[in-house]
């Protein structure tokens, strides 16, 4: 990894966020990950939204950086969030106290001049629960990847841009968390979907094993959502 990429990532994942909900006062279900924009907004994906009841819906926060101790060392602090709008697999969240936050959010790209071939990577907090239940506490986890492909809405008589498929495992949690284009340190997509197959090995088990292929929504369609 470049120096460059070293530093970006110091700065990108200080806008990276867990999404969640407490279902009770002594417990908190992690859904997916998002990211913030514009100083207070957060993106995620909608399907992290729609699986919820109306109730747990309200109790809807995200966990944020809200200090950097040293090196490796952040703490994180859970903030209630309000529902703005969906569309295409996007949703809109407002966070209601910005005052603790350290990050002002990241930089929006144009995902209508990525190409493929171009390298990737994403950010979020995969396998939250699991994770923090093993010892690991809250986690970030980046993974890198090359456009793989690029696909586009047949109904829309545009043809606008509507996926962009990543060469990388994609893993629960994921879901929400920023497409980051290497070059520029822009999102260009945001994680919305991961492809898997039944497993061979352990078949009397519900488990899926990852397949190397991903799908991000292109960070264009989110835009006019914030607007």
């Amino acid at each position: 990894m470049s120096n460059k990429l070293i530093e970006q990532f110091k700065e990108i994942k200080q806008s990276i966020i867990a999404i969640g909900f407490r279902p009770d006062p002594q417990k908190i279900t992690i859904l997916g990950s998002g990211f913030i924009v514009n100083g207070d907004k957060i993106i995620t994906a909608a399907h992290v939204y729609n699986q919820l009841n109306d109730e747990n819906k309200k109790r809807l926060m995200v966990n944020v950086m809200v200090e950097k101790i040293q090196d490796d060392v952040e703490r994180y602090q859970w903030i209630p969030i309000n529902f703005l709008d969906k569309k295409d697999d996007i949703a809109i969240f407002q966070l209601t106290d910005t005052k603790s936050i350290l990050s002002k959010g990241l930089e929006l790209g144009d995902s209508e001049k990525i190409e493929v071939g171009q390298e990737v990577y994403f950010v979020g907090f995969p396998y939250a629960v699991q994770l923090i239940n093993d010892g690991f506490g809250l986690t970030l986890i980046a993974n890198k990847g090359i456009i793989s492909n690029i696909k586009r809405d047949g109904v829309d008589p545009e043809h606008r841009r509507n996926w962009l498929i990543i060469d990388a495992i994609s893993n629960p949690g994921n879901s929400g968390c920023p497409l980051i284009d290497i070059e520029t340190g822009k999102v260009i997509g945001v994680m919305t979907i991961a492809f898997r197959t039944q497993s061979q090995t352990m078949k009397g088990l519900d488990i899926r094993e990852p397949m190397h292929i991903a799908g991000a929504k292109p960070i264009n369609l989110v835009k006019p959502i914030l607007k």
